[in-house]
């Protein structure tokens, strides 16, 4: 949403009035109305919370609301000279060893089963059964199992 600003001096910091949208595609084409007569102060040139050094080019502005209800904060982009910057560097692609699908997908099953599942020894061990247990039984032995076994009298 670009803005129509007026900018003036109020005891040694910069203040802005009357903030009011220049786009009339704003909430049905009106300017809501807590939008309309709002004071915008800057406190400080730079944010003390700032993880950026001191001699980092980049010009940082806050400013509070006259409610105190909204931070408003300016970070233009900064221009760089054309002599610091350096060209993107473009990989031959007969001599690129990056990574294939194929070998992202192998590395991704492996991190996914890190560790192997308990053997039949061990599980006859942690449980106290046999090792016949364990193993599956086939479709012939299962189609041959009395389903309904004889109750007892």
């Amino acid at each position: 949403m670009a803005a129509a600003v007026r900018s003036g001096v109020l005891s040694g910091r910069r203040c802005w009035w009357g903030i009011r949208a220049a786009s009339p595609h704003v909430i049905g084409g009106k300017i809501p109305a807590g939008a309309r007569d709002v004071t915008v102060c800057s406190y400080r040139h730079k944010t003390i919370y700032s993880a950026l050094p001191d001699d980092y080019n980049c010009k940082v502005e806050l400013a509070l609301t006259s409610d105190g209800k909204t931070i408003v904060c300016y970070h233009p982009s900064v221009d760089i000279p054309y002599e610091h910057t350096k060209p993107i560097p473009v990989q031959d692609p007969l001599h690129c060893h990056e990574e294939t699908h194929e070998q992202v997908l192998k590395a991704r099953l492996r991190e996914a089963d890190p560790s192997p599942a308990p053997t039949i020894e061990q599980l006859s061990k942690m449980f106290y059964t046999t090792k016949h247990r364990w193993y599956p039984v086939g479709q012939y032995h299962r189609r041959r199992m009395k389903t309904d076994p004889p109750k007892d009298r």
